[in-house]
Formats: structure tokens, C-alpha cells, sequence
């Protein structure tokens, strides 16, 4: 900013000095003079303080917004302006504090009898106490530039604090109301009409039971409970799209793409039912095994995916909530359409993997005879991509084969035995030789080809640099980062029932990436690793390790 001065009082150190000076003004208030329900005896009061907690909601808020140009910010922090007015702003806050305690002290003793100035004098020197102690910090000028130059963030500050102190005064003023089971148990009644309303429109034996929640088709029944009343995938929705209007917060338009949260969890109130309504269709002509296993759980995810992934396109392409490219609006530099496509290609087989993984495991617990579709499907998206791998298609050294060899050899000995192993035996004894060898050479395929190479140009090809402080696509493989190493493993192990191990094992990839900086030893490692791995399963009839 052109008119920032150094100087030996520095804004960032005042304003600290500000927060501590507020908190003990409230601290004492509160503790010498307690105020009867405010809310029903005077409206100007309860302004008054939802003003100050918006505002104090709304700096928290912008330091978030404002994070990816903290440096710019904590210049502006760091700098002064000339004519501060200290001396004034000290002495207005302490004569507006101490008559704020003494009306303070008469509202609290006079109640619904004091006068009706009463409430008005307080609300304004509640307002005049705080205005004196941002005054204190700068000098109004200081505030318009800030307000000039970062309004973007102030405008979504404010939005997003004013909403979230509505919500959060609802919630505390009528919590019996909105968060009682009660509450619940009306969504899962409504639930349970609309699945059942969805159910007989192709299930001619469907039947429903108000009183105990029962829905059901010919002698296959569930009970609609309150957790099945799609509370929880509105809530996760919800979250998910916080954080999309987060990180793309210079694409959106404010406040129209608040609209979302409602238009998302309505909908995924509407998935739930048909989940619900499918699920008894299948436990009733197909499986009971199968409704109440995979379909269940992974059924909802797929739907959260599909809800999750059309509201992004939706609020990226639709101008009401866009602001890319819309009159009159910013607009907003976007990554070039290689990049884009870079992007995709690392991630793209992932993806396949993970969304395989879900259709498959909808169909437990007869989901391992479906692992060909895993294969077949990052398989597609590799040949789908195959031209924008060409130049990682190097010979991988004798080091990296042994280091993910040894990696393998380590996991099979802190093997603990548990997991499918049991009910994966079980499975393929009941196989014919024919069709054991077919799944054994799909599954080695999956496991030791496929899987390896989806999982490292994800985690190691693209998160791993996308950690690093520069584009992605500019980062020489090279590049070694603490940070990057330890998020991206920890990462990776999340991705697996045996967490620890598998994040040591991620971490070793990476430094085998970076030592020549090239992504075929990662991936040449992760083979190795896994086809130890495979292959002592099968000699040992260790099944717990696939």
C-alpha cells in the first residue's frame, strides 16, 4: 500500500494490544454487572452486542478469507500510519467504558423498570467503547485503504459472520426446538413417506407402518430410525461445499453461491430416500445380504459423489453463481486448458480406482467377484491418458526395485492377521480352478500393476507438488520438501486399514522420487512392494495381506 511508513509502533502490535484491553472490558463488565434477558426487554441492546460479535466473527472470518495474501497482509499490519490518534482514542474508550459500566449497573438493578434512554445509552457505548479501540489502532484513513483494497474479503467476512451468528443465535435461543430428537424424528418421518411414496411406484407389495417407522416390500422390512433421516449426508454436503466455496472463493459470486448449501442438502435429503426405497427393493427380489451390506453404506457415497461433483459444474458454468467471465464482474485468471488436462491425467485413474471401488463394494458381501471392473477400469483411464505418461516411462533403478521389496517384506511381518482374510478363503474355495486362476490373474494385475500406478501418480506425480509452493507442473521431481513428504504420506496411508505403515511406505516412495527425480521409481518401488506382498499371500494362504 503506496502510504504505509514504518514505524516503531507497528499496527500489528497495537491491535494486539486492542484485543487484550477488549477482552478484559468484557471480562469485567460481565462479571460486576450481570443484564436480565435481554432479548425480551430491549431489542436496541441485543443489536448492539450481535453487532460486536458479528464483527468480531467477521475479522476471524477475513483472516481465513485473506490467508493466501497474508504476506500482503501482514505488511499492512506491520506498517503505520502517520497521526495516529493514541492519546484521543485511549481517553474516549476509558471515560465511554466507565459510563457504559455505570448504565450497565443501572439496567441490571432496574430491570424491566429502568428507564427507556436506559438501553439506547448503553447500545451506544457499547458501539462508541469498541469504535474507540479500532480508532486506537489506526486512524480512519488506515481503514479506508483497507477496506479499498481488500473488499472482496471484507464483503465475504461480513456475509458469511452475519449468517453464522443468525444460525448460531437460533440454535442457542431455541435449542429444544431445532436440535431435539424430536426435530430428527420428524425428518425421518418425512423419510419414511417419501421412500415409501418412491417404493410403490415400482413395487406393487410395498407397505409402511407410521407408528414404528417399518418400511418394507413383501417379507423384507426396515425401520426408519432418526440416523436415517439424512441429517448426516446434509450435514457432510454441507461441509463439503464450505470448503469448495472456500477454495474457490475468486470464481464465485457472493452472497448468490451461498445458495448451494440449501439446493445441496435438499437434494441429497432426496438421494437418501431413494436410497432407501432401492435398498428394500433389493433386500426384497434380490439379497438381503446385499441390501443391508455394500448397497447400504456405499450407495449413499456414490450419491454424495454424484451430488458433490454436479453442484461444482453447476456453480463453475452456471453465471449466477460464476463470476468467471461474467459482465461486470472480476474475472478471475484461470489455469491454462494444459494444465487442466495435466491435472486430470494424474488424478484421472485414481478416481477410476476409488469410484470402481464404490460400485463394487455395493454389491457385499459379494463384491470381491467384481474386482475385474477395479482393473478394467483404471486400465481405461490409463490408455485414456497414456500420451501424457510418456515422458515418466524410464528405466527404474536396481535400488528402488529392492528398497520396495524390503518395504514388502516389512509388511508382511508386522502383518496382524486380521482384516477378509478368513471370508476371502471361504470365497475362493467355492471358486471351480478355472475360474481361481482367472480372479488370481486379475487380482495380481490390480494389485501389483494397476494399483500402483494410479496411487503414485496421484499421491507422489501430482500431491506431492501440488504441496510445494509453485505450480504444480513447474515443480522438478527433484524437489524434496518436508512438508510435502509428510502430508502426502499421511495422505496416502489414510488410504489404507493399516494407516502408520502405509504412510512410512508412501514416505520411502517419495525420497526414492526425489533422489533422481523420476516418478518411475516410485512407481517401480510400489510394484515391488506390492508383488511381495502378492506373492507370499498365494504361497502362504496369508489372505489377510489382499
Amino acid at each position: 500500500m503506496s502510504r504505509l511508513a514504518l514505524s516503531a509502533r507497528p499496527l500489528f502490535f497495537r491491535a494486539a494490544g486492542c484485543l487484550v484491553i477488549a477482552a478484559i472490558e468484557l471480562i469485567a463488565a460481565k462479571a460486576l454487572f450481570e443484564l436480565p434477558d435481554v432479548w425480551r426487554l430491549w431489542p436496541v441492546v441485543v443489536a448492539a452486542h450481535s453487532a460486536i460479535k458479528a464483527a468480531i466473527l467477521a475479522v476471524a472470518l477475513f483472516i481465513l478469507v485473506a490467508w493466501p495474501r497474508r504476506i500482503e497482509l501482514s505488511a499492512a499490519m506491520r506498517a503505520d500510519y502517520d497521526g495516529a490518534p493514541d492519546g484521543y482514542a485511549a481517553v474516549i474508550n476509558v471515560v465511554a467504558f466507565g459510563l457504559l459500566l455505570l448504565v450497565r449497573s443501572q439496567l441490571s438493578l432496574a430491570a424491566e423498570n429502568a428507564n427507556p434512554l436506559l438501553p439506547i445509552a448503553y447500545a451506544l457505548l457499547v458501539l462508541t467503547t469498541v469504535a474507540s479501540l479500532v480508532a486506537f489502532v489506526a486512524p480512519p484513513r488506515f481503514w479506508k485503504d483497507i477496506a479499498r483494497s481488500w473488499h472482496w474479503e471484507i464483503r465475504t467476512a461480513a456475509v458469511v459472520a452475519v449468517i453464522g451468528l443468525a444460525a448460531g443465535e437460533f440454535l442457542n435461543r431455541m435449542p429444544e426446538h431445532f436440535l431435539s430428537e424430536e426435530v430428527w424424528d420428524r425428518l425421518s418421518s418425512a423419510t419414511l413417506h417419501l421412500s415409501y411414496w418412491l417404493l410403490a411406484l415400482f413395487q406393487s407389495n410395498a407397505f409402511m407402518d407410521a407408528g414404528t417407522r417399518v418400511l418394507g416390500a413383501g417379507k423384507f422390512s426396515v425401520e426408519i430410525r432418526a440416523a436415517c433421516s439424512g441429517y448426516e449426508g446434509m450435514a457432510l454436503i454441507a461441509v463439503f461445499i464450505a470448503g469448495y466455496i472456500w477454495i474457490f472463493r475468486r470464481s464465485l459470486r457472493f452472497p448468490q453461491i451461498l445458495a448451494l448449501f440449501p439446493l445441496a442438502m435438499g437434494i441429497i435429503w432426496l438421494f437418501n430416500s431413494v436410497r432407501i426405497a432401492l435398498l428394500v427393493a433389493i433386500g426384497a427380489n434380490i439379497s438381503p445380504e446385499i441390501a443391508l451390506g455394500g448397497f447400504h453404506s456405499q450407495f449413499g457415497w456414490i450419491c454424495f459423489l454424484f451430488v458433490a461433483i454436479t453442484i461444482m459444474t453447476v456453480a463453475q458454468h452456471v453465471p449466477f453463481f460464476s463470476a468467471v467471465g461474467s459482465t461486470g464482474e472480476r474475472r478471475v485468471e484461470r489455469p491454462s486448458r494444459g494444465t487442466d488436462d495435466q491435472v486430470v491425467a494424474f488424478l484421472a485413474p485414481f478416481i477410476a480406482m476409488m469410484a470402481a471401488q464404490i460400485v463394487t463394494s455395493s454389491f457385499a458381501p459379494y463384491d470381491q467377484a467384481l474386482y475385474p471392473l477395479k482393473v478394467l477400469a483404471i486400465a481405461a483411464a490409463i490408455y485414456l491418458y497414456r500420451l501424457a505418461y510418456a515422458r515418466f516411462a524410464e528405466a527404474p533403478s536396481a535400488l528402488s526395485l529392492s528398497m520396495g521389496a524390503a518395504a514388502g517384506i516389512l509388511w508382511i511381518a508386522t502383518d496382524p492377521g486380521a482384516g477378509d482374510g478368513p471370508h476371502l478363503a471361504d470365497w475362493l474355495a467355492q471358486l471351480t480352478p478355472l475360474a481361481l486362476v482367472s480372479w488370481l490373474v486379475f487380482r495380481g494385475i490390480g494389485t501389483i500393476v494397476m494399483v500402483p500406478i494410479a496411487e503414485e501418480l496421484a499421491f507422489r506425480g501430482y500431491v506431492y507438488r501440488l504441496l510445494i509452493p509453485s505450480r504444480f507442473e513447474n515443480v522438478d521431481l527433484r524437489t524434496f520438501s518436508t512438508r510435502a513428504l509428510i502430508v502426502s504420506s499421511v495422505l496416502f496411508g489414510l488410504m489404507h486399514d493399516r494407516w502408520l505403515a502405509a504412510a512410512l511406505a508412501g514416505a520411502l516412495y517419495a525420497m526414492l522420487m526425489c533422489r533422481r527425480g523420476r516418478l518411475s521409481d516410485a512407481i517401480a518401488a510400489h510394484m515391488a512392494t506390492n508383488a511381495v506382498i502378492f506373492g507370499w499371500a498365494i504361497a502362504a494362504g496369508q489372505w489377510s495381506l489382499l
